[in-house]
Parts: C-alpha cells; structure tokens; sequence
C-alpha cells in the first residue's frame, strides 16, 4: 500500500491545524474516557470527531463451531456496532457541541484504524491503551502500540486502568 502524503495545508502560520479527530472505540469503559479526551480536545481546537469501531470475527468460525454462520455473526456484530456507537453519539451530543460522526469497519483493529485514519484524512487519533504488560501482552500483543507506530498522524494514547493486575 502506498503511503500517502499529508497536505501541507494542516500547518499554517506556524500552527498546527487539528480539524478531524478519530477516536477509536472498543466498547470497553476505558473507551468512553478517550471519547471524553477527543471531545475536550476538539472543542478546544474546534475540530470533529468520528467515533470508530473495528470488529473482528474469528477465522472460520464455521469450522470450529458446527453450524456457525461467519455471515450472519458479521452481520450480528456490525449492527450491534452500529447501535452502540450511535448511543454513544447521542448520549455525548447531549453534552457537547461538536459534530460527531460514526464510522464502523471489519478486520483487524489496527490496520483498521490506521487505514481509515489515513483514507480519512485525519489530523489525530485517540484511543485507550489497556496497559497490559509481560505475557498478557505477548498473547495478546497491543492494538495502541500497532497504531502509535504505523499511524500517518499524532497518536494520544489515554491509560485506562486494569482492574486486574495478574497476568
């Protein structure tokens, strides 16, 4: 994939221009603190935000699970997607005057966010990081980690606290 290039239009007079913010979502409690975070920030730099979800299905499920449907559950899972980030909307529109917009892909969380970022033409991103360490991180690895290095924007990263710290 070739790497676009960032118009020269986001600097002016020496100032950065922050116009569109992304917030990338998981539906988790730590999620909603990185809204808070992009919601502060675009109404201090009079930006928008889009609040993003990517959602990602197991591969083959159908081959693991008899009579698993990988469409239908896409499906299941884009309109669950859909709802919860239209609640969110609505529920932080109720609050704030920013323009909030929605967006919703398949696939892998961070080359979801970093391509939608990048098709979008996005100034920032933000999002939570779990914080995971030693083997939850290895097993899991680290969604944050993959956007703050290969995003062709900023990246603020909101630490969200673990309620559990075993591995």
């Amino acid at each position: 994939m070739e790497k676009r290039q960032r118009p020269r239009s986001r600097l002016q007079y020496g100032m950065i221009r922050v116009s569109k913010i992304l917030a990338a979502v998981d539906f988790s409690s730590g999620s909603k603190a990185a809204v808070e975070y992009a919601l502060a920030l675009a109404e201090a730099l009079r930006s928008t935000v889009t609040l993003f979800h990517v959602y990602e299905m197991p591969a083959l499920m159908n081959s693991i699970v008899p009579g698993a449907d990988n469409a239908l559950d896409t499906e299941k899972d884009r309109a669950f997607a859909q709802n919860w980030l239209e609640n969110l909307r609505a529920e932080t529109q109720k609050h704030s005057a920013v323009e909030i917009s929605i967006g919703i892909e398949h696939g892998s969380p961070a080359q979801g966010i970093i391509s939608f970022s990048d098709h979008g033409g996005f100034d920032m991103i933000v999002m939570g990081t779990h914080g995971r360490t030693g083997l939850r991180h290895v097993v899991m690895g680290s969604v944050a980690e993959a956007v703050v290095r290969r995003a062709p924007c900023p990246v603020l990263t909101i630490h969200l606290p673990i309620p559990d710290r075993t591995i």
